[in-house]
């Protein structure tokens, strides 16, 4: 079984993740635009959460 954090931890997970990336490899990296997506889907996900 997988663990998973709850929504709001693991998209400051994520955010910091970002953050490091890009601060080491640029906001345009590959692996930058990767996490900013699925950071983007996991802020949608909370967000139609929140809206139920």
């Amino acid at each position: 079984m997988k663990y998973e954090l709850p929504l709001d931890d693991e998209v400051e997970r994520l955010r910091k993740k970002m953050i490091e990336i890009a601060s080491n490899q640029g906001f345009a990296s590959q692996e930058s635009v990767e996490v900013s997506q699925e950071l983007d889907l996991l802020l949608n996900k909370m967000q139609m959460e929140h809206q139920v």
